[in-house]
């Protein structure tokens, strides 16, 4: 019989240790791989999930999924170390649970919420294909406390960027808890938050557009938002001039405004 951890720190450290003990694998810097061992943060991921067909990216050796499968209709794990999809198939034992070896990336999401500890070094990459996807509705994401601030970050702040305007125009956004290092083993260098996002808008053509206008406009961020999109976007010099504020800098534009310039953009 496969013992499985307990929801507390003692027991899930332990659990951890003997596990990847057992299987003779030691975590990649490379992947970004660090395996949850706080209770606190698995409990609070499992309040904001709802009974849904879901995904979890990068399930890891299953600490997270153990606890999981019990609360959602069905769960796909995509995993993209061999090894460790290997270790999750062997411990979550339940009809519900579809392990995956792949690349979300690549693969894509396909179901209606989406469960993850991100990997650091794709992070930025798989929030742009959750919010391409329009089959998800909910993502309960944990990440970098850095990340959280660009994402919920105000215009005119220095965290505000491209991915601030993409994520805030397609979710609602809600960070639901902030975690110290230890929270991980091994430990990373700094201090993770979890996110709730909700859908408020499908991606579309328009929306399209607004990844093509921030890209265009935050290559520049610190210049006057008019000048830029003067040489950088092919809309009527008049048109700008209704939608851009004469004095404002593309930081400190908001959401709405790059929503208007792609509503041109896709008009013409």
């Amino acid at each position: 019989m496969i013992e499985l951890p307990e929801l507390d720190r003692a027991s899930l450290l332990s659990w951890t240790l003997n596990t990847l003990k057992k299987h003779g694998v030691r975590p990649s810097k490379k992947l970004s791989q660090n395996f949850v061992v706080n209770p606190r943060l698995i409990s609070d991921v499992l309040s904001l999930t709802s009974y849904e067909d879901t995904v979890e990216i990068g399930c890891g050796i299953g600490t997270l999924t153990i606890f999981l499968i019990n609360r959602v209709r069905s769960l796909v794990c995509i995993e993209y170390d061999e090894r460790l999809i290997k270790i999750a198939a062997s411990i979550v034992r339940n009809p519900r649970f579809i392990p995956l070896r792949g690349d979300a990336l690549a693969t894509g999401v396909g179901r209606p919420q989406v469960v993850s500890n991100l990997p650091y070094h794709v992070t930025s990459d798989m929030l742009i294909t959750i919010a391409r996807d329009n089959s998800v509705s909910k993502a309960v994401l944990t990440l970098q406390k850095e990340v959280g601030e660009r994402l919920v970050a105000k215009p005119g702040t220095e965290s505000y960027g491209r991915l601030s305007v993409i994520v805030q125009l397609l979710f609602n956004l809600k960070i639901a808890g902030v975690y110290p290092p230890g929270s991980f083993i091994p430990r990373p260098k700094v201090a993770s938050s979890l996110l709730l996002l909700e859908r408020r808008r499908a991606y579309d053509s328009v929306i399209e557009k607004v990844e093509h206008v921030t890209r265009a406009l935050f290559s520049q961020r610190r210049r006057n938002a008019r000048r830029v999109a003067e040489s950088r976007l092919s809309i009527n010099v008049e048109v700008l001039t209704r939608i851009i504020p004469s004095d404002k800098r593309v930081f400190e534009l908001e959401p709405e405004v790059f929503l208007a310039l792609a509503k041109e953009l896709a008009s013409t």
